[in-house]
């Protein structure tokens, strides 16, 4: 039976965050995931406007996730990036949960505390929450409601 393991890290007070792998003994991958409750910044209740927001949203965090692995680590282009936004509930002056997992396959079998992939995990993760979530035009995020 695969047993699963979870390293949190404090890295922006705004956000909950951790990485870890589903197989221990055997990692053939490592997720990072990011969470936070954020609040638009524009006023707009229309939901296929949000769908736009939220799709670009991915986009930049695939080409950001991208450009920051180290292909010694983890394979390039064999990634899932899993963002989790409820568009149908985004409103003005209210706050929505927002989940992020990215799941990234290691090119050797490294622990997950090795300092090759905790290195490489905190890179990526401080990359995305400065170029992508921190600098967000369309959304606040902030750790709780």
């Amino acid at each position: 039976m695969k047993a699963g393991k979870q390293v949190k890290f404090n890295i922006d007070s705004n956000f909950k965050t951790y990485y870890g792998s589903v197989d221990t003994k055997n990692p053939k991958s490592v997720f990072i995931n990011i969470s936070s409750w954020f609040s638009p910044l524009i006023e707009d209740d229309d939901i296929s406007f949000w769908d736009r927001k939220v799709r670009s949203l991915k986009r930049k965090i695939v080409s950001s996730a991208t450009k920051s692995i180290n292909p010694e680590v983890f394979t390039k282009n064999k990634n899932i990036i899993d963002l989790d936004i409820r568009t149908s509930g985004i409103k003005t002056g209210k706050k929505s949960y927002m989940n992020c997992e990215v799941t990234l396959f290691l090119t050797q079998p490294y622990s997950i505390k090795s300092v090759e992939v905790m290195g490489n995990v905190t890179n990526i993760t401080s990359n995305l929450l400065t170029d992508i979530f921190k600098d967000s035009s369309e959304f606040h995020f902030t750790k709780t409601k």
